[in-house]
């Protein structure tokens, strides 16, 4: 067998591997005749309402959006933007998780107190409409990860179709762009705390902060951005593919002089890119930048 025999074999048994698990995730919707998806505007979430708006009709699938300090207004406008792509009915609720104590204390478990009060006002929302089903974006990666939000999905009874059927994040990103949504390959992204470090508080002002820090980021042409707030520091973690463009002087100039307009008494890069749940770790390789570049 040639080798390029060989790698049709291969993408023809991934292709149908993904047909499978697609027909498996249609198989439990159909089977849950009103569903509520929690839906947040990234790729997973937008690829499960696709697919309950596909197997259970336009009419009995409500998207619902969690609004909150920690929500991003771009994230928010997507959400919505994406909603109306996909024609799905769609409701944007407030929670207030940034009004407990235990949440703004921003201990390990801070992720599960979110998820926890996102899925009980669903659930309330699902009783209220006669809804028999809340589902969730969770892949099948997240289940070999340390995930709180899973704790508070299991504890709600919360459902996850793509876990259930192991979807991979390549699977996820190769379904949406086959499906035409326009998310498919839009950055990994995560609520504005996850960027502060646990046992640091979080507040408004350091989350509206970090939100106004990062747009000037993506309005200087960087797609995939974290800020992270250490102790009134912000550590900036762009692409891989997109730290090179800190060799530019001026950038690192513009960058640092509109960071520290903001309020933040000192700004780095790190060097290896982003990173998922770095703002817990220390980074070897952060360079600092200051006002006149010395």
């Amino acid at each position: 067998m040639s080798a390029t025999e060989m790698g049709r074999g291969t993408w023809d048994m991934g292709h149908e591997l993904l047909q499978l698990k697609t027909k498996q995730v249609i198989g439990i919707l159909e089977n849950l005749p009103r569903v509520i998806v929690a839906f947040s505007g990234g790729v997973d979430s937008t690829l499960l309402l696709s697919l309950a708006l596909e197997a259970c009709g336009l009419s009995h699938v409500l998207a619902v959006t969690a609004d909150s300090p920690s929500l991003s207004r771009r994230d928010l406008e997507d959400a919505r933007r994406i909603a109306r792509e996909v024609q799905a009915r769609h409701l944007v609720v407030d929670t207030h998780e940034l009004d407990d104590p235990a949440y703004q204390s921003n201990a390990p478990d801070r992720c599960y107190l979110c998820k926890r009060t996102l899925f009980v006002e669903l659930e309330e929302l699902a009783q209220r409409f006669d809804v028999p089903a809340v589902l969730y974006g969770a892949i099948g990666e997240d289940a070999l990860a340390e995930r709180p939000g899973q704790r508070a999905a299991a504890e709600r009874g919360v459902r996850a179709p793509l876990q259930e059927a192991g979807f991979e994040k390549w699977e996820v990103r190769k379904l949406a762009r086959e499906r035409g949504l326009s998310n498919w390959d839009k950055p990994q992204d995560a609520c504005l705390s996850s960027r502060v470090p646990h046992g640091e508080v979080v507040t408004r002002e350091k989350l509206r902060r970090i939100e106004i820090a990062e747009e000037e980021l993506v309005s200087l042409g960087f797609r995939q951005v974290r800020v992270r707030y250490i102790g009134g520091h912000a550590r900036i973690e762009v692409g891989a593919d997109e730290v090179f463009r800190f060799t530019d002087a001026a950038l690192r100039r513009t960058i640092a002089q509109r960071f520290l307009a903001l309020g933040f008494s000192s700004v780095g890069v790190d060097r290896r890119g982003y990173r998922p749940g770095s703002a817990n770790r220390v980074s070897a390789g952060e360079r600092l930048l200051v006002t006149g570049d010395r």
